[in-house]
């Protein structure tokens, strides 16, 4: 029987199918893209689609959904599991416009009397959420029209009142970093103390829980004292060779470049592109503080080339599945849809 982490991390990955083709302009092609993969994947071979898949994308991408959700869930179940992808597989080198999010920061809206705090997220990160809160399935798709909070209130109406229902949380990369800012707002909002949105769960029946892997940095001090707080669940998981969890917070993006030493050679580009990053981010007054994490010892793959980009997709994408014991289970590079082995995949985008 597989884990609770090895089922999130099939989800987490799962996001990404339907990333070109048909399935990548969302609705009913995505719908039946991630049904397929639900049901070739042993560990969510049990799991079925309960709303979704929505998306929604930005006017200079619009070929590439910047944010996909749905909801997943074993028949009669008292949990189900919301699985979020934040666009491309993140990296330091995405050119996307959303990348210079990091550069400012955006209150957190419903921290309410947070004892001092002044709590704030990556821009780029709470505009995908604030997308992620009016966002509702297409016609076609299990849901239609009806946002999340909408489906998860009428959820726990058919929901047993025996035993409390668990609602999980999950992602990967940009995801997993949404994944957490989805669970926290989900929590701050659940019984409608904060006037801005309705309550979804007025009688706190729902235990919101999150699992995020590879996520990058994306709030303040206070944000992390805050989440931990509100939201002590929330389990980041990194494998220590993966270079996106050390975005954004300068000091630990300069030792990027000896990352993947011996094996790889500090690439002076790498080295030129972090120091100016980090000298922005400092610039600009902004503070990034990595949360506390559950760190996998991964190890360098040195069949790959001795290349930053060829190492660096490897160890953000298949190393968690190899790490959590998947790799008989979930192939990353047919989720993809590109031939095994490739090292030039969707990080590089």
């Amino acid at each position: 029987m597989s884990s609770l982490e090895q089922v999130q991390l099939c989800l987490a990955m799962l996001a990404y199918a339907g990333s070109t083709g048909e399935a990548a302009k969302g609705g009913p092609a995505l719908r039946r893209c991630v049904s397929t993969w639900l049901t070739r994947t042993p560990p969510t071979r049990e799991l079925e689609l309960l709303w979704g898949p929505a998306s929604v994308r930005v006017w200079w991408q619009p070929s590439a959904p910047a944010v996909v959700a749905f909801v997943v869930g074993a028949p009669q179940a008292q949990e189900c599991f919301l699985v979020l992808r934040g666009g491309a597989p993140a990296s330091l080198w995405d050119a996307s416009l959303e990348s210079f999010g990091c550069l400012e920061q955006e209150p957190w809206s419903w921290a309410g009397d947070a004892d001092g705090l002044a709590p704030a997220i990556c821009a780029g990160l709470h505009r995908k959420l604030g997308a992620l809160r009016e966002l509702a399935p297409e016609e076609g798709c299990l849901g239609a029209g009806r946002t999340l909070t909408e489906f998860l209130r009428e959820r726990l109406v058919d929901a047993s009142r025996d035993r409390r229902f668990s609602l999980r949380v999950t992602g990967h990369g940009a995801g997993g970093s949404l994944a957490v800012a989805a669970a926290l707002w989900l929590r701050d909002t659940q019984d409608g103390a904060w006037a801005r949105d309705p309550a979804w769960d007025a009688e706190r029946r729902a235990k919101v829980h999150c699992t995020a892997f590879a996520a990058p940095c994306f709030g303040n001090g206070d944000f992390i004292s805050y989440l931990e707080d509100r939201l002590p669940e929330a389990e980041f998981i990194q494998n220590h060779l993966d270079h996106v969890p050390a975005l954004w917070d300068p000091q630990t993006m300069l030792e990027l470049p000896k990352l993947y030493a011996p094996h790889v050679r500090e690439p002076a580009m790498i080295r030129v592109l972090v120091e100016a990053i980090s000298t922005e981010i400092e610039r600009q007054g902004v503070e990034y503080e990595q949360p506390p994490a559950h760190v996998l010892e991964g190890r360098l793959q040195t069949s790959l080339q001795p290349t930053f980009t060829a190492q660096a997709e490897y160890q953000h994408l298949h190393a968690y599945v190899e790490l959590l014991g998947l790799s008989e289970v979930l192939d990353v590079d047919e989720i993809f849809e590109r031939p095994s082995g490739s090292d030039d995949g969707p990080i590089a985008q």
